[in-house]
């Protein structure tokens, strides 16, 4: 591989990303049901951390695939850090764990109590917290008053955690540094950097030998999939409206996926978060992890109803902005989901124009379609199964009456690369933003 490399580097680049996108294909094919087992395989999720975000993000992404000695290191101390904390609340209720992990989410208010003299009283303590969630102020007193011994521990966890990871990359240039830095804020995507280290590896070896056709290649990549996404998305919303009971059996199934998995059910978003970084600020921390109870990933708490694909906007409206996620649509086609019925045949309408008139998939609706499959067809097996991967943009054009507002079309190298395999990232499943198989931070800074 070395003496390819040095004798080929634009097939290497492709080889190296042909790798990456083809692993959402063996992991259809494995059919597993457990998002979280999806949300972490090697093979998908390094594909979720590239061509799905901004080119700000993917630069980021690429500089630290450079770096796969610390890349190691830091999963390294973050398996150290989250045994620590974990054995440090075990011994809580759920309840009160989940005060820790929230906590945890705002450092700089965790370590102000932290350095608080010990007595203070309730209106000391809450004047610190008051840029936090008011539900949360309430929390961050009961630990500070009653537990706080260990609200001091976690801080230390933390603050030698956050020394370790400025000494580690120290040594690297500014750039790098600051693409570091950007990642640790969004540890979803680090994680997946760290716990796929050859496929990270690959990566950046490529872009050590190509930067340029890599940056190229990866962007057309991303128009390419944001015009498919639309697509599905249109699609997928005709079919919802053509039946008003199945959008409120969504809307209750939301709620009720919610509660099976332990989400906070009483955040309201703004439709304004749909478009903007919001929903992806104060995130579990890299260092800890979230909630061990949460049956899929879910690292930004703000967003778990990013999984039913829908908000509600001005006046209480339904907006529908994706498909459901991989994690809702595993709950939704278990036992004893059709409770729902209208949803469930709507459901099976879109699978099967899909299936039967389409003849593709694509990372809008691939975290949907891989559940709804194992529902309708368990006994065709995904390599039987008459759907195709999209491969680029080229070959596929959005309606004439759409607005094109994607680049120019990828150059003719694209019709042999697989792109189209690419899942993205690990909560699962619709729309061009990274929610558990499907989604795209391409809101975040």
């Amino acid at each position: 591989m070395k003496m390819f490399i040095q004798l080929v580097p634009a097939k290497t680049m492709l080889l190296a990303l042909g790798l990456l996108v083809a692993g959402w294909q063996s992991t259809i094919a494995q059919n597993t049901g457990n998002e979280q087992q999806a949300g972490t395989d090697n093979d998908q999720t390094i594909v979720s951390a590239i061509a799905p975000y901004r080119d700000d993000v993917r630069r980021s992404i690429l500089l630290a695939s450079e770096q796969p000695q610390v890349l190691t290191r830091l999963a390294q101390q973050r398996s150290a850090s989250q045994q620590a904390f974990n054995n440090l609340i075990q011994s809580y209720d759920q309840k009160k764990q989940g005060w820790f992990y929230d906590l945890s989410r705002y450092p700089d208010v965790l370590h102000a109590l932290a350095t608080l003299p010990a007595g203070s009283d309730e209106s000391s303590v809450k004047n610190l917290t008051k840029t936090i969630p008011t539900d949360l102020q309430e929390s961050a007193w009961k630990i500070y008053r009653h537990h706080n011994n260990d609200l001091l521990q976690v801080d230390n966890l933390n603050q030698q955690a956050q020394q370790a990871f400025d000494n580690l990359i120290a040594p690297l240039d500014v750039t790098t540094q600051n693409a570091f830095r950007q990642l640790l804020d969004m540890p979803d995507v680090l994680t997946q950097l760290t716990d796929q280290i050859d496929k990270t590896t690959q990566l950046g070896n490529a872009y050590r030998m190509n930067p340029d056709q890599v940056t190229n290649d990866l962007t057309a990549l991303h128009d390419s999939l944001t015009v498919q996404n639309q697509q599905e998305l249109a699609d997928y919303q005709n079919e919802l409206n053509r039946d008003p009971q199945a959008k409120q059996e969504l809307q209750q199934a939301g709620q009720a996926y919610a509660q099976a998995n332990g989400y906070n059910t009483g955040i309201n978003p703004n439709p304004a978060w749909v478009n903007s970084s919001y929903y992806y600020q104060n995130p579990y921390p890299y260092w800890f992890g979230y909630p061990y109870w949460y049956s899929s990933p879910l690292w930004y708490p703000s967003a778990w109803w990013y999984g039913t694909g829908f908000y509600y906007g001005l006046g209480g409206n339904m907006v529908l902005f994706g498909l459901p996620s991989l994690g809702f649509s595993n709950w939704f086609f278990g036992p004893g989901r059709l409770a729902y019925p209208h949803l469930y045949n709507r459901f099976n309408n879109y699978y099967s124009h899909n299936m039967g008139e389409h003849h593709f998939w694509t990372p809008g609706n691939a975290g949907f379609m891989t559940a709804a499959h194992r529902a309708f067809a368990p006994t065709a097996g995904f390599n039987n199964a008459r759907a195709n991967w999209l491969t680029n943009a080229r070959q596929y054009n959005r309606p004439s009456s759409w607005a094109n507002t994607t680049r120019s079309a990828p150059i003719a190298r694209y019709q042999n690369f697989n792109a189209g395999a690419y899942h993205a990232q690990s909560w699962g499943g619709g729309g061009m933003r990274s929610f558990g198989g499907g989604g795209f931070h391409g809101g975040r800074r």
